[in-house]
């Protein structure tokens, strides 16, 4: 089927209310999460030299590669049987030295029709199964680790005008000293979380400062934190959920 659909706007997930410890809550039917990264690329068609040539899928909105000079921006698009298109590539700075490099790269990525994943390796097709790229992941790659500093995007039974106006943030970088905040008062917790996709935020406690616009946002986040039991971490987006794959929070963290 060559119909493809946009990642992750249209893409179908399947939410599993009884799924065990070792699977993540929520698992795409088309098998991309293990995309999400940056991938530093080993081998080029045409037998472009490959030193400093990346491909940043990290980003589940907008993707990009370089070869070292000029950034291509572009839109991932997946389908079923690992279908992949590169499309909307568009092209950032100019008159870089080695003009070859670049045109190879970007025509490369215009001919990626599939996708293969295997052990940590990504393998980027032609229609024909001819290998455009090989990759392995970049030394900073952040691998899916929930130990970054989120910004909260969405919170259940939020108000949602209110969470956008002031700088909301879930800090999980030092498990055993977490921080949030949704405008006003700073949370403090601590995070335990394993690689079952496990996850327990205990010990919560709250500055006591009464601020008005935050009340009721900082009452949900109060009231949530202890409820989360699992997360999922997709590239730049996190996700946590409570013990029956209700969506309590999603954040996005900056990438390097």
């Amino acid at each position: 089927m060559n119909r493809l659909y946009c990642m992750p706007f249209i893409i179908a997930v399947f939410i599993f209310a009884g799924c065990s410890r070792k699977s993540a809550p929520l698992a795409s039917s088309m098998q991309t999460e293990g995309l999400h990264h940056k991938w530093k690329v080993s081998k080029v068609a045409d037998g472009l030299l490959t030193n400093n040539i990346y491909i940043d899928l990290r980003d589940v909105y907008h993707s990009g590669a370089s070869a070292g000079c000029r950034y291509f921006s572009f839109t991932p698009k997946f389908g079923h049987n690992n279908r992949m298109e590169i499309a909307n590539v568009s092209a950032h700075l100019s008159g870089c030295a080695d003009e070859r490099t670049d045109q190879v790269l970007r025509s490369s990525l215009g001919e990626v029709y599939s996708f293969s994943l295997v052990n940590n390796q990504l393998q980027l097709l032609a229609k024909d199964g001819r290998l455009m790229f090989a990759a392995e992941k970049a030394t900073d790659d952040e691998n899916g680790s929930i130990r970054r500093k989120w910004s909260i995007e969405q919170m259940i039974n939020a108000n949602s005008d209110q969470l956008v106006k002031v700088t909301s943030f879930l800090d999980l970088t030092e498990p055993a000293k977490g921080q949030a905040g949704v405008g006003c008062n700073r949370f403090s917790f601590s995070v335990v979380a394993d690689n079952t996709y496990h996850i327990t935020i205990g010990n919560v406690a709250s500055t006591e400062m009464f601020c008005k616009d935050a009340a009721a946002n900082e009452s949900v986040l109060f009231k949530l934190l202890p409820l989360v039991n699992k997360y999922q971490v997709t590239g730049d987006r996190l996700k946590l959920f409570d013990k029956d794959n209700v969506l309590l929070v999603e954040g996005k963290s900056e990438l390097k």
